[in-house]
């Protein structure tokens, strides 16, 4: 994440970067303090956000917006760090479908163990069957 500039790598102030992303200056700040990016430093310290980090900060605020938490958020993207080309959106939507698959699964199991009778009526049940069968035969 702390790479060098890259040549003609287009840089930005964070006024630029709170109207591409539509997060505040505090907000940005606060990831950084997160170490969750790090932008450059101009020779008086001020911050400069590339492309690359513009993206990363909408990739934040996406998955914070779909209810995932701030620790959750880093893992993900030190993953991303690691490996690069990795997509951590693709990981959270996987987990999301198998989340819920498995919700699903153990529902549709535990309806299919569930009697249509209720256990206090199945003598009652099994007696009138019973009358049933006597009075055909």
């Amino acid at each position: 994440m702390k790479g060098l500039r890259e040549p003609n790598q287009s840089l930005h102030s964070i006024r630029v970067v709170k109207e591409a992303t539509g997060l505040t200056d505090r907000r940005i700040r606060y990831y950084e303090t997160l170490e969750l990016l790090q932008p450059q430093r101009t020779a008086g310290n001020q911050r400069l956000y590339s492309l690359k980090d513009i993206e990363r900060l909408k990739r934040i605020k996406q998955m914070l917006d779909n209810g995932i938490s701030l620790k959750e958020v880093r893992q993900y993207l030190q993953q991303e760090d690691r490996s690069p080309g990795h997509d951590a959106v693709d990981d959270i939507e996987r987990d999301a479908d198998s989340y819920f698959q498995g919700k699903m699964l153990a529902r549709k199991d535990s309806v299919s163990r569930e009697s249509l009778y209720p256990l206090t009526n199945r003598a009652d049940i099994i007696r009138r069957l019973g009358r049933d069968e006597e009075e055909t035969h």
